[in-house]
């Protein structure tokens, strides 16, 4: 097993450790979905695990590095504002 491969074996472990501790507060629903799309990745493809891993981390790493910031889901709201300004009357 490479180096590589089994670093994101760990990060995946401490990532799940992590959950399980959190068992009874509920983990959000996409912490679960990033994770689980690790483990389906990991056997074969140890570089797209690392990305499943890094969009689990990402709301934790928003709060370290800001710029983050620009890649946040837009809210309903903001997706609806955006519309109507893009079709400015044409509906």
């Amino acid at each position: 097993m490479s180096e590589e491969h089994k670093r994101v074996m760990q990060r995946f472990e401490e990532r799940l450790a992590r959950l399980e501790a959190l068992r009874h507060e509920m983990p959000a629903r996409w912490q679960i979905f990033h994770l689980h799309n690790a483990l389906s990745a990991l056997p074969h493809d140890h570089s797209t695990a690392d990305l499943h891993l890094d969009e689990f981390d990402r709301h934790e790493l928003a709060k370290e590095y800001p710029e983050l910031e620009a890649d946040k889901v837009p809210t309903v709201e903001e997706i609806r504002a955006r519309f109507d300004n893009l079709a400015g009357g044409m509906l």
